[in-house]
């Protein structure tokens, strides 16, 4: 039983695996916090803006990552890498209105 990654391809995909968690994660969080009172989200609010500015990131490198997997002759990989980067685009339009309503 192998714990690593053994070859290139599965590190790579681990290199991806804590972007894919935060883009899973963040609109939960997110959720979470336009349902706390207005004192408490005031005070969250750099926080809120920081986690944000990650989520912003995580858009090119998944589009990158799906460069390097189309080069890499890994079209499934190269699939899900856009439909993570094309889900946080969809899902920014969504959590902006809830984050616009904190304001510090």
């Amino acid at each position: 039983m192998t714990i690593l990654p053994v070859s290139k391809q599965e590190w790579f995909s681990l290199l991806l695996f804590p972007f894919k968690a935060y883009a899973v994660i963040f609109p939960i969080l997110c959720c979470f916090y336009s349902l706390e009172p207005f004192d408490v989200r005031v005070a969250q609010t750099w926080v809120m803006h920081g986690l944000e500015l990650g989520y912003f990131c995580c858009i090119p490198i998944f589009t990158l990552a799906a460069l390097i997997q189309i080069t890499a002759h890994r079209r499934e990989a190269a699939i899900v890498s856009l439909v993570f980067a094309l889900a946080i685009m969809v899902s920014i339009l969504f959590l902006l209105p809830l984050l616009a309503l904190a304001r510090g």
